[in-house]
């Protein structure tokens, strides 16, 4: 009877644990997760490309000089990297497509033709806050009513390298001014593969969007 007594008084005597004095796991606050910042597209642009200009070929290679002649291009493009490469070569990759709806030969013979190239690979270098530079290089074909050079074929490959500058850029628009270094030629699908190398100016508008 006296232990029962005593085994008593003890539980009696024992602090109660409750969730007041000691914090309970199921009535801890949760930490509020934090907001997941949405990623932000990269703006890659197109561009609209129209220019005219004048060409002299030159003496390289199996080239001749002395034949001048006007052109006259469309191209569009669109920006497939976002902006990336060291220092000042810092720009983005484009993929554009070329139309020449005017090729004009006024010397040493009146020939005309036209070409397309699927292929223009440009660059566009961190444009400036007044202008912005680009170099490309392509490659296509053209078809002329007589065959350039003579006695060798009216469809020719062609390729070009070459470089430009965006000016006076008002929103949008700006225009542009290039050079490129242009080669057509038969590669080599005839029994000789003369071709003719030029130096060619532009000037014109581009649109960016």
């Amino acid at each position: 009877m006296l232990l029962a007594m005593l085994m008593m008084a003890q539980v009696a005597a024992a602090p109660v644990v409750t969730c007041v004095e000691v914090p309970c796991a199921m009535n801890e606050p949760v930490a509020p997760e934090q907001p997941v910042e949405p990623v932000e597209p990269v703006a890659r642009s197109s561009e609209w490309h129209v220019s005219a200009g004048v060409a002299r070929s030159v003496n390289l290679f199996q080239s001749t000089a002395g034949r001048s002649y006007a052109v006259q291009t469309v191209s569009w493009g669109r920006e497939l990297t976002r902006e990336w490469g060291p220092g000042p070569l810092r720009g983005r990759f484009v993929w554009a497509v070329e139309a020449m709806p005017i090729f004009a030969q006024f010397s040493p013979a009146s020939i005309y033709g036209i070409g397309l190239a699927p292929v223009v690979w440009r660059w566009n270098f961190r444009p400036q806050p007044r202008w912005s530079a680009f170099g490309e290089m392509a490659m296509g074909g053209m078809w002329s009513t007589e065959p350039i050079p003579e006695n060798t074929s009216r469809g020719n490959f062609t390729a070009h390298w070459g470089a430009g500058v965006r000016l006076r850029q008002r929103g949008p628009h700006s225009v542009v001014v290039a050079y490129r270094f242009q080669h057509l030629s038969n590669g080599n699908q005839l029994g000789s593969n003369p071709g003719v190398n030029s130096h060619v100016v532009l000037i014109g508008w581009s649109h960016r969007s």
